[in-house]
């Protein structure tokens, strides 16, 4: 945990971006409707790889994220490196999970009884989760994975966002991964864990215990892709894995190797352009020839450089070059060159349409391959074109996309993604060519959702497929536009960071005007955008070009009751940091606390002096002392370090409370709350400076020259009473209803409608600042209508027919 003592005026950031230690009960709950809807409970063996180097320290915190997950079907493989730390683990599971030991077991594979025993522990469990000794698992992510599972159950491997210490970092840092990116995983070690697959993929992977510890997870990762029917990625934080840094480890180039071998494939494995990052060099066999097509109105002498720079830098010599002459008539030199230096030139003296353009010279193309380049490019390496058709011999790859600079050296384009307001975004625009960008991905090989049409090449089969470009987009969206039809036809686009040319942007067609068809991109890729980019992930800003994190992410939030479990409270810690004066107004409230649960165990953290009401105050079953103001009430307040905090909460954790509750109502002590790893935390609050209190009441300050109105004591008594109706579950607002009438009595509109599941939609609610804006409403219609298969209801008076009217004319489905 990282402390914060100083007051926030604003939302802490590590509570939006942050893997989840405090789950409510409401949540649970619903984890278990939806599991229950599915017919599916799996139990998981949570494997835990050890390696030389770990402390005890880092073995805890894995250790105790596992006993405290908010789905309790689980049991443990402890993975030693060694006897010694074998061990090492047996005594720490002694300690911290004395009443769970039978779900814990340790396996030495020095053993020669189990050095070829399958990796999972065996029996029935439907899933097997992996990480490492030190990594940290939230308290949603079991959870988490066991929904996953059972909604897509073509699915054999998961995989989640996490904490990691990112390139170049000394610190962990979000990283917010693609989905499955086959590409991306041969170029960096990115699915990284925590990792889920079903057992018979890790059967089928041939992992042993002596496999991964001798070979790494990385090598397991590569292994278990290969047999999976699917690998499904979950776009959340469940796991913090910047502890296990010896079982990060990938053996350098090594898996790759072996990855390679496995698949029969020719090929080589280099460093990558930065720390982290691999080239895998498939051999391509015989390309065969290329057609580059170069559509050119011959301005400021580019098309000469460009083709000149083609000719005299370019390794791979089995290419036909088609210039789109377009070349007014006053420029008889560029013309000249043109017909001089191109093999085919197709004139089109009409006005310059980029895809009409493409189209024509692709009729006259002979090439396997069809290469689409800008006249302001120039060519800088002599590998480039192999590079390209290195990624496009892979299966499946549709598309290929260079790495293209400005003059000056910066990045111009590194793949594009989708932002907001239907815009395609050019990956890492203007960032240094040596910036390997967010977790190097300007420097990896990726499947990218697009690519742009500057350089951009294809299988002339593909091409053919598809039809070409959509001519309605001039100049603007032609490129993405193609690029989305391939991903829908299953042909996503690679980005190859290998092939690196200058682009001088925009050079040759200033002052021309950039007309496209936006209704029609819009009508056709609303829902595309609506859902979101495959390869980006919806926790970072569509805003930015350089993979910001999205500072107001779309988050599930679980507004219902109840946000505790009664029955299952078991320990529950009450802070009162308080002069011994201002603890006795507390022992009100503590009984009362004592009569809600009366089962639990009840523990006060407070000032040495007040230990004293122990013996004499039954509803106390155990006082800690703990020093947070001088002895000398005129002194105030101690200062707490980083290391006072980091001892107490050592000193707390084997208690595993389920509630801590703060009754002081200054707010000072507030944070200290964070050290008691409670999952339901109750107290004070004032402007929202502790968002993160799951229960609070609101504290106006002492004012001065104002009577109050209440003792303290029943302020107090008042936070207690909103706790025990934190554990009501019935918070119903209507109770359904029978049908009073018959189905024959029902308009045939209605009955239509309620033929499938019915999602209602109120698109007036609240006030204008609060309503979303007419264009989303519609693309999540659309998207729900495709995706599930539902009936939509607008629901409103009749002031909001008007807005209900525009929003289903622009509809896409009816």
């Amino acid at each position: 945990h990282e402390f914060r003592i100083a007051v926030r005026k604003t939302e802490d950031p590590e509570e939006i971006i942050s893997i989840r230690r405090r789950i409510s009960e409401v949540e649970r709950k619903t984890t278990l409707a939806i599991l229950d809807q599915l017919d599916w409970r799996p139990a998981f063996d949570v494997v835990v790889v050890g390696g030389a180097g770990q402390d005890d320290a880092a073995r805890e915190v894995t250790v105790r994220s596992i006993v405290e997950q908010s789905w309790t079907g689980w049991r443990v493989t402890l993975l030693a490196a060694d006897e010694p730390e074998a061990t090492a683990m047996r005594s720490l599971v002694g300690r911290l999970a004395q009443q769970e030991t039978d779900r814990f077991r340790v396996v030495d594979p020095a053993r020669t009884d189990i050095r070829d025993a399958p990796l999972a522990g065996g029996g029935d469990a439907a899933l097997i989760l992996i990480m490492a000794a030190g990594d940290e698992l939230g308290r949603d992510a079991l959870g988490a994975f066991a929904v996953a599972s059972g909604m897509y159950p073509g699915a054999d491997c998961f995989y989640a966002d996490e904490f990691r210490l990112a390139p170049g970092s000394e610190r962990p840092e979000p990283y917010f991964k693609p989905d499955f990116s086959p590409a991306l995983s041969l170029s960096t070690h990115y699915i990284g864990r925590p990792l889920v697959v079903r057992p018979a993929v890790l059967m089928a992977a041939g992992a042993t215990a002596i496999s991964v510890l001798r070979d790494g997870i990385k090598d397991l990762v590569l292994r278990c892709a290969e047999v999976a029917a699917a690998v499904h990625h979950m776009p959340d934080l469940l796991a913090r894995t910047d502890g296990g840094k010896s079982a990060n480890r990938d053996n350098g180039g090594a898996a790759l190797t072996r990855a390679l071998a496995r698949r029969e494939i020719a090929g080589s494995v280099e460093p990558g352009l930065s720390p982290g990052t691999w080239r895998v060099r498939r051999d391509p066999g015989p390309a065969g020839k290329v057609s580059i097509i170069i559509p050119t109105c011959g301005a400021k002498s580019h098309i000469q450089t460009c083709l000149m720079s083609l000719r005299e830098v370019t390794a791979y010599r089995d290419f036909e070059v088609i210039c789109v002459e377009n070349i007014p008539d006053s420029d008889q030199e560029s013309k000249a060159y043109v017909r001089a230096h191109a093999d085919k030139v197709v004139t089109m003296p009409a006005a310059f349409n980029w895809s009409r353009f493409n189209n024509k010279a692709a009729e006259q193309a002979d090439g396997a391959f069809l290469l689409f380049l800008n006249d302001d490019i120039e060519i800088i390496e002599p590998d480039w074109l192999d590079a390209m058709l290195e990624q496009a011999a892979w299966p499946g790859t549709g598309i290929v996309g260079a790495r293209l600079l400005y003059p000056n050296g910066t990045i111009q384009h590194a793949g594009m993604f989708l932002g907001t307001n239907g815009i395609g975004r050019h990956a890492f625009r203007y960032a240094k060519s040596d910036d390997p960008g967010y977790f190097s991905l300007a420097h990896a090989a990726r499947e990218v959702i697009a690519v742009t049409g500057a350089c951009l090449l294809v299988r002339r089969e593909l091409f053919d497929q598809l039809g070409g470009f959509d001519e309605a987009h001039d100049v603007i969206n032609n490129d993405l536009d193609f690029c989305l039809r391939a991903h829908r036809a299953g042909f996503p686009a690679v980005y190859t960071p290998h092939a690196t040319l200058v682009h001088h942007e925009l050079a040759s067609r200033e002052g021309m005007a950039e007309d496209f068809d936006v209704s029609r991109f819009a009508m056709t890729w609303r829902t595309r955008f609506a859902a979101g980019d495959p390869y980006f992930s919806p926790r970072l800003s569509g805003q930015s070009d350089d993979y910001q994190v999205d500072e107001e992410p779309v988050r599930a939030v679980y507004s219902g009751h109840p946000l505790i479990d009664r029955d299952s409270v078991k320990n529950i810690l009450v802070m009162k940091l308080d002069h011994i004066g201002d603890f006795v107004t507390a022992l009100p409230a503590i009984r009362r606390l004592r009569s809600v649960f009366p089962s639990a165990r009840l523990t006060v953290l407070g000032a040495p002096v007040s230990a004293a009401f122990l013996a004499i105050e039954p509803a106390i079953d155990e006082f800690i002392a703990f020093e947070f103001f001088h002895s000398r009430s005129e002194l105030g307040e101690k200062e707490l370090t980083l290391d006072d905090l980091k001892a107490l909460t050592a000193q707390l954790a084997p208690y595993r409370f389920d509630v801590a509750v703060d009754l002081r109502k200054h707010l000072s002590t507030r944070p200290i709350l964070r050290c008691s790893g409670a999952p339901v935390l109750a107290g004070y609050d004032s402007a929202d400076r502790y968002p993160w209190l799951n229960i609070a009441l609101e504290w106006e300050g002492d004012k001065a020259l104002q009577h109050k109105r209440n003792h303290i004591t029943d302020d107090l008594l008042h936070l207690v009473a909103v706790i025990d109706a934190a554990c009501d579950p019935d918070r119903r607002l209507i109770t359904a209803q029978p049908m009073s009438m018959s189905l024959s009595e029902i308009p045939e509109h209605a009955r239509r409608l309620f033929s499938r599941s019915v999602v209602a939609i109120h698109p007036g609610a609240g006030n204008t600042t609060k309503q979303w804006p007419e264009e989303h409403i519609v693309s999540l219609m659309d998207l729900l209508i495709e995706r599930n298969d539902v009936s939509i209801m607008l629901i409103g008076g009749p002031e909001d027919v008007p807005a209900a009217a525009a929003i289903l004319s622009r509809l896409r489905h009816e």
